[in-house]
């Protein structure tokens, strides 16, 4: 066998290794939205977690300072087309910056008195108005009086024909003044001049319309739904907590069903991205000492918020209030839950 081929057997060999190699990590890596993915073949143990954080609490302040708010973050590069915003958490369907301004509009802006003040005695309805606020009697129909008139002889008044004389209009505009000389000359009616519509500002009514249709606030999106794999990785023997998406979720206080609905969802894989690309921007704010802010990545992978776990991944795909049928029972077993994974990853070092 000459060199020649034996050159050219070692090239294909390489080239059909490398793309095995290839076609086995494209395979391996499922999670797409995770930042540091974890191939399959070196998950030993998985469970997908769903946590309820609560920016307006004490451990997660830092993350919604003044001005600095993460949902003003996320909200802003949404619209600015620097990430991508779905629908929900399963990140299939994308939403644009029309639909989260739709999303983010504030119902009912349309001026009124609510209930309560309507009970407070505000906004009385025009047929009480009319006793001219002070217990009085309805004025009298001004007809009924006019009728009804004494000459202080005990009989009413004589009317006067020619006051009550009927002006006909013609149709040819205001009626002519009739002359009672002879010979006078018959005066002609003045023609109207039309009068200008008024010139709509439509400027004016577009800024008005604006003004109308506020969005929320970002202080008033204060809840923020984080979706994670807790996953055991048997190459490393470490526990992982992945995180997967993060949803913006609007409070149920500041909506009119009283429920808490979802605004956008992103990838945490592109949210990271976003927070390093400028780290003195997206800060995690530290209140002990200015000084050690933190990006908010870095607070991301250092878990430096807190979340109850509200569901875990089941066959039914319910959550703890679903199963259990109310807010203590499902706060219970939430922690409980909580505590068993602990219990679980430190049997797991074991054995």
């Amino acid at each position: 066998m000459n060199r020649k081929t034996i050159a050219w057997s070692l090239l294909a060999f390489s080239v059909s290794a490398s793309t095995v190699h290839a076609q086995e990590k494209v395979d391996s890596v499922e999670n797409r939205f995770s930042s540091r993915p974890i191939s399959d073949g070196d998950l030993m143990m998985k469970r997908t977690l769903w946590r309820r954080v609560d920016l307006k609490e004490k451990q997660n302040i830092s993350m919604f300072s003044k001005n600095n708010e993460i949902t003003r973050y996320l909200l802003e590069a949404a619209k600015a087309g620097l990430i991508d915003a779905y629908t929900n958490d399963s990140c299939t369907v994308k939403v644009t910056s029309g639909d989260i301004h739709t999303r983010l509009l504030i119902p009912n802006q349309v001026a009124g008195l609510s209930a309560d003040e309507i009970a407070a005695g505000f906004g009385t309805p025009a047929a009480a108005a009319n006793d001219g606020g002070w217990d009085a009697k309805p004025k009298a129909d001004a007809t009924k009086q006019a009728n009804t008139t004494d000459d202080g002889w005990g009989a009413p008044a004589k009317k006067d024909a020619k006051a009550e004389e009927a002006v006909v209009d013609d149709g040819w505009g205001p009626p002519k003044k009739k002359s009672t000389k002879k010979g006078a000359k018959t005066e002609v009616a003045k023609k109207e001049e039309p009068v200008a519509e008024p010139v709509v500002d439509t400027f004016q009514q577009q800024q008005v319309a604006a003004a109308t249709e506020e969005e929320y606030f970002p202080e008033q999106l204060s809840i923020l739904e984080i979706k994670e794999d807790w996953a055991f990785d048997k190459k490393r023997s470490r526990l992982y907590t992945d995180i997967q998406t993060l949803t913006i979720v609007l409070p149920s206080d500041q909506t009119a069903s009283g429920l808490e609905l979802p605004v956008a969802s992103f990838r945490y894989k592109d949210v990271e991205r976003l927070f390093r690309s400028d780290p003195k921007k997206y800060i995690w704010y530290n209140t002990e000492n200015t000084a050690q802010n933190k990006n908010l990545a870095d607070a991301f992978d250092l878990r430096l918020f807190w979340g109850r776990i509200t569901k875990f991944s089941n066959a039914n795909d319910r959550a703890f209030l679903d199963i259990y049928g109310g807010e203590k029972e499902a706060l219970i077993k939430s922690l409980n839950y909580e505590q068993e994974l602990m219990e679980l990853e430190h049997g797991l070092w074991e054995y």
